[in-house]
């Protein structure tokens, strides 16, 4: 937390990670707690809500424990049941009345501010077809953030020993084109782990054309519980519709 606090000066980064959200949280405590934040620019994370159900929130809407767990204010009652109100005081020292319910909740991702080569927007976590001007198909990479010590950072995909950065790819014509997420065989009671670190374990792990086929299956049928690849496989074979992970 220390080295994240060198990160902001005032004004919001316009790279942002799990990390520096959690501090912008902190810093903000109070305006969150009351629902009063009305700062721009308000970052956009997406998170799962269930089973083919991502949510997005804003800025001011969020919040993340010192697991780094994620919680989103609710207001519907169909969260009620889910509510934590010890999270609440513990985190804000007071009730938060007025403000919903807090779901815990899987980050899923930041709003990169970039859109892929057919206009969709990209977020971390989203698996992404890298193709280079001339058609190469560099391979399906997961998308992440990267913030350095005095600001500055990057969205885009960490490698062998290096990062192609969407600010890379846009300079030399590459073709970007979102397949997916990397929100597949969830398990809820995990300790969270950092999009950065999902994202080096996918990009740099080998894998033979049918695992590759497996997973970019598994990708489209995101948010995910299931464990069973076959569960996946066979929802291709049957026809199913990819989940709604784009929206």
């Amino acid at each position: 937390m220390e080295e994240t606090k060198k990160l902001y000066h005032g004004a919001m980064p316009q790279v942002l990670n799990e990390d520096v959200l959690s501090f912008l949280c902190i810093k903000h405590k109070d305006e969150i707690g009351k629902g009063s934040y009305k700062d721009f620019p308000r970052p956009r994370i997406r998170y799962v809500i269930d089973k083919n159900r991502f949510g997005y929130a804003d800025f001011g809407e969020f919040f993340f424990w010192e697991d780094g767990g994620l919680y989103v204010w609710q207001q519907s009652d169909e969260f009620e049941e889910d509510h934590n109100p010890d999270i609440v005081e513990d985190y804000f020292g007071h009730s938060c009345e007025g403000r919903g319910y807090t779901l815990r909740s899987i980050f899923a991702g930041i709003d990169t501010g970039y859109d892929d080569s057919n206009g969709s927007r990209m977020f971390t976590g989203d698996v992404v077809l890298v193709k280079e001007r001339d058609g190469y198909e560099m391979g399906a990479l997961c998308l992440a953030s990267l913030c350095g010590r005095i600001g500055d950072g990057f969205y885009g995909f960490p490698l062998d020993n290096h990062s192609l950065t969407l600010d890379m790819c846009k300079e030399n014509c590459y073709r970007l084109e979102r397949i997916g997420t990397i929100f597949y065989q969830l398990d809820p009671c995990e300790e969270p782990v950092s999009i950065w670190n999902q994202a080096l374990d996918y990009n740099n792990t080998y894998r033979d054309k049918e695992k590759e086929s497996v997973l970019r299956t598994m990708a489209r049928y995101t948010p995910n519980f299931d464990k069973e690849v076959w569960k996946y496989l066979g929802l291709e074979i049957l026809g199913i519709e990819e989940f709604n992970w784009k929206k």
